[in-house]
């Protein structure tokens, strides 16, 4: 049997952090749980990818849990429904995990699993079927495996750059991406980065998001970036590292800051805005 930590959602799970209130191992949990209660939802994914359209937050774990080794594609939940539409014809997606407020920007119809009240509860609706699915208990995942593992070389994140061209990201990258940030900013388990960037980009998700998680750090998010709502976030909520696309001086890069380092960088104008 293959090591249940190449996959990059039980990599992240396994490092024993924090996402928002939810440790990542219970969330990991539920997006198993989701599948092995929704025989729909399973054949509906059938030799197909998932597709996840959701804010930055916990949600996003329990979705790349439930994508369970296939291609995810990620969107952004700013594009608009034409581009949406064409993305998910392109990447043959099956099912996304969303929520309600989001539906609207998906073409009608479409195989969508809500998860706004994640980790809790999902809704499914494919065609033919509507069902809540009871996520667990959540007291998380005992796993067991090879922390070293390179990960598999399969496909694990999907998205498109700015001409429309498809990219991909294995397990392998995505958690050797992961690891190298781990290292590059000395994460630790005391660490609680605020990260500036959304999920859905993929560099992001790997920097911001997967290598605090796989240091066994907090991790909490910030959106729209405002200096002061920065400094108080880091004043009422023990934030030390701050997250996002900065201005360097080997040039653009995603990576984390010690607080009091990140603020100056900010208000110095070199975090890189969200692109939309």
């Amino acid at each position: 049997m293959s090591d249940p930590l190449a996959l990059f959602p039980l990599a992240i799970a396994a490092g024993g952090g924090q996402l928002g209130p939810f440790a990542a191992a219970q969330l990991a949990a539920a997006g198993l749980t989701l599948l092995q209660r929704s025989a729909p939802l399973v054949r509906t994914l059938a030799g197909r990818r998932a597709a996840i359209l959701l804010p930055s937050g916990p949600a996003y774990l329990v979705a790349l849990a439930a994508s369970d080794g296939r291609g995810a594609l990620l969107l952004n939940p700013q594009a608009s429904a034409d581009s949406i539409a064409w993305q998910l014809a392109d990447a043959d997606v099956g099912a996304v995990f969303t929520q309600q407020a989001l539906v609207p920007l998906l073409p009608d119809g479409f195989p969508v699993v809500l998860l706004d009240d994640a980790p809790r509860v999902a809704r499914v609706l494919v065609p033919g079927r509507r069902m809540d699915v009871d996520l667990g208990s959540h007291h998380g995942l005992a796993l067991e495996g090879d922390t070293a593992t390179e990960g598999r070389e399969e496909e694990c994140i999907v998205g498109y750059d700015p001409s429309g061209r498809r990219t991909t990201r294995t397990h392998r990258d995505m958690i050797a991406a992961g690891r190298a940030a781990v290292a590059e900013c000395l994460l630790t388990p005391v660490d609680h980065v605020l990260s500036l960037l959304p999920c859905h980009d993929p560099e992001a998700l790997a920097v911001c998001v997967a290598a605090p998680l796989m240091a066994g750090a907090r991790v909490s998010f910030l959106s729209p970036v405002r200096v002061a709502d920065v400094v108080s976030r880091i004043a009422q909520h023990d934030v030390s590292m701050l997250a996002g696309r900065w201005q360097t001086v080997s040039g653009i890069r995603v990576t984390a800051y010690r607080a009091e380092r990140g603020v100056q960088q900010l208000r110095d104008g070199h975090l890189i805005p969200e692109a939309s």
